[in-house]
C-alpha cells in the first residue's frame, strides 16, 4: 500500500458504432508488444485508504474558513436518517449513496450550526439488494475514527456522536420529511429550514433556548442529494469532505492486494473499466450492449492515440470490474479479437486463493471496496456517470485537479431538466479528459451534489 498521506493524482447511436468496429477488428486480430514502461504503483491517490493518521487543519482552508463563519448553537444536534432499519433512524442505499447521505449530512449540520451525529447504516440482503434486514455502524464501510479526527481538525467547533450515542439527548424534533427527488439546499436554505422546524416544534420556540444543559435533536430526512455545492459554489468545500471519509482499512489493504497482482501480471500501462451488467441494473442507465459498444470505441481510439515508435500498440491491458462474471465474459470476446487481454479479480487472484476467498466471502458493497484502489490507480479509466461508483472514481481521480473536472469535461454544452436530469445533446457518448473517461447519456446526473 502507498503512503497514507498521498493525495489522488489526476489521472450515437449504436448503430453508427457497431459497422465501423466490425471493420476495425479485422484491422486488430495480432497482439501487440507493448515498449512504454509501466506506471508505478507509487501514485498519488486520495481518498486515502491507509488509516494510519488523520489529516491536519491545513489540509481544509475551505471547510476551517466555512466552520470560522458559522453561527454555532451549543446543544443543537442533527441526526440524519432515512426512516428505516429497527430504529427507523438508519440509513439505506448502496457503498456510494451511504456516502453521499453521512457527507451531506455533516454539511448540513455545519449549515444550521449544529452538532452532527453519525448515522447506522441499514445492511442489505445477500439474496437481495433492495431488501435491510437489520442496521449497524458505518465502520465496517468506513474508517469513521479517523473521519472523526479530520472533521475535528476541519472544523474544531463542530461536535461529533458516532452512531447509535445519543445519551442525554432526549428531546428530538422531527423536521419535514424531503424525498430525494426534492429540491436541494444551498447557502443559507437549510439554516432557514432548521429554524422553522424549532419554531413550530412544541419544545421550544428559538436558538436561545437551546444550550449544553438543554439540548435538542432534530430528525432529518432524507440527506441524500440534499446540499447543491455547484449552486453554493462549494468546489473546494466538497473536495475537503470528501478527502476526509475514507473506506475500511481492512478493505482497502484487501483492494490494494487486488491492484498488487494487476502490477504483478502486466508490464505495461492498464485501462480499467468500470462496467454495469449487473440483473438489477436499469436497462434505462445504459444498457450493456451500449457499455460495450461505446467502451471498445473509445479504447480502440484511445490506443491508436498512445501508439509507440513503428505504429506499435503501447496499451493492451484492460482491468474490468463488473459483479457480473458474465458480463466481463461478453466484454472480453469483444476485445480479445482486438489483441486486448482482460483482467478481473478472479483471474489476478488465482494464485492467491486466500485472498481471493476472503473477498469473495465479502457482501456486496463491501467488495466494491475492494475494485476502487485499481479503478482509482489505473492508468486510465472508463466508467459510466449513471453510476455512482463510477462517478465517484471519476471525482477521486481528479479532484486533486484545479476546478471540477465534471463542469470542465462532462458538463458543456449540455443542458438541465428537472434537478438530476441532464440533456446531452451527443447522448450516448463518451466524455472526459485523456485519462479518466465516463460514458453518458441524457438523464441522471446528481454531480452537483455528490460525492
Amino acid at each position: 500500500m502507498t503512503s497514507p498521506l498521498r493525495m489522488f493524482g489526476r489521472f450515437t447511436p449504436v448503430f453508427y458504432i457497431f459497422i465501423p468496429l466490425v471493420a476495425i477488428t479485422t484491422l486488430y486480430t495480432v497482439l501487440f508488444r507493448l515498449d512504454r514502461p509501466p506506471r508505478s504503483h507509487n501514485l498519488s491517490l486520495f481518498p486515502l485508504p491507509s488509516s494510519s493518521g488523520s489529516l491536519s487543519a491545513s489540509s481544509f482552508p475551505a471547510l476551517r474558513n466555512l466552520c470560522n463563519e458559522t453561527e454555532w448553537t451549543e446543544g443543537l444536534w442533527l441526526q440524519c436518517h432515512n426512516n428505516v432499519g429497527p430504529s427507523k433512524t438508519s440509513m439505506r442505499g448502496g457503498l456510494s449513496n451511504l456516502r453521499n447521505r453521512m457527507q451531506t449530512c455533516v454539511r448540513l449540520a455545519i449549515s444550521a450550526g449544529a452538532g452532527v451525529i453519525i448515522p447506522t447504516f441499514a445492511t442489505r440482503s445477500d439474496t437481495d439488494l433492495m431488501e435491510y434486514i437489520t442496521e449497524e455502524c458505518p465502520e465496517g464501510l468506513f474508517d469513521t475514527k479517523l473521519y472523526q479526527q479530520s472533521l475535528s481538525a476541519a472544523c474544531p467547533q463542530l461536535n461529533i456522536r458516532a452512531c447509535k450515542d445519543t445519551k442525554g439527548l432526549d428531546t428530538t424534533v422531527d423536521a419535514k420529511f424531503r424525498k430525494y427527488l426534492e429540491p436541494s439546499h444551498s447557502n443559507d436554505t437549510f439554516r432557514a429550514l432548521i429554524d422553522d422546524t424549532i419554531a413550530k416544534s412544541e419544545v421550544v420556540s428559538t436558538r436561545a433556548e437551546i444550550s449544553k444543559d438543554r439540548p435538542v435533536r432534530i430528525l432529518y430526512g432524507d440527506p441524500y442529494l440534499a446540499w447543491n455545492y455547484t449552486a453554493a459554489g462549494e468546489t473546494e468545500v466538497k473536495k475537503e469532505l470528501f478527502r476526509a471519509l475514507r473506506y475500511n482499512d481492512k478493505l482497502s489493504q484487501l483492494g490494494g492486494r487486488v491492484f498488487d497482482a494487476l502490477r504483478e501480471t502486466v508490464s505495461g500501462p492498464v485501462v480499467a473499466v468500470h462496467l454495469r451488467g449487473e440483473k438489477d441494473w436499469p436497462n434505462s442507465f445504459g444498457e450493456l450492449g451500449t457499455q460495450i459498444d461505446l467502451y471498445t470505441q473509445a479504447l480502440l481510439e484511445l490506443r491508436n492515440n498512445t501508439l509507440g515508435g513503428n505504429d506499435t500498440a503501447t496499451i493492451k491491458d484492460v482491468y474490468v470490474s463488473c459483479g457480473n462474471p458474465d458480463a466481463i465474459r461478453k466484454f472480453e470476446k469483444r476485445l480479445e479479437p482486438l489483441g486486448y487481454i482482460v483482467h478481473d479479480k478472479t483471474s489476478l487472484l488465482s494464485k492467491h486463493t486466500k485472498i481471493l476467498d476472503k473477498i469473495e466471502r465479502l457482501r456486496f458493497d463491501e467488495k466494491a471496496i475492494t475494485e476502487y484502489d485499481s479503478l482509482v490507480s489505473a492508468d486510465y479509466f472508463m466508467g459510466i456517470l449513471t453510476s455512482s461508483l463510477s462517478a465517484i472514481v471519476a471525482y477521486a481521480r481528479t479532484v486533486d485537479g484545479d476546478g471540477d473536472y465534471f463542469e470542465e469535461y462532462i458538463h458543456p454544452n449540455t443542458t438541465r431538466g428537472n434537478f438530476v436530469d441532464r440533456v446531452f445533446p451527443d447522448s450516448p457518448s463518451v466524455r472526459g479528459d485523456g485519462k479518466t473517461k465516463l460514458m453518458v447519456l441524457t438523464g441522471a446526473d446528481i454531480m452537483d451534489c455528490f460525492p
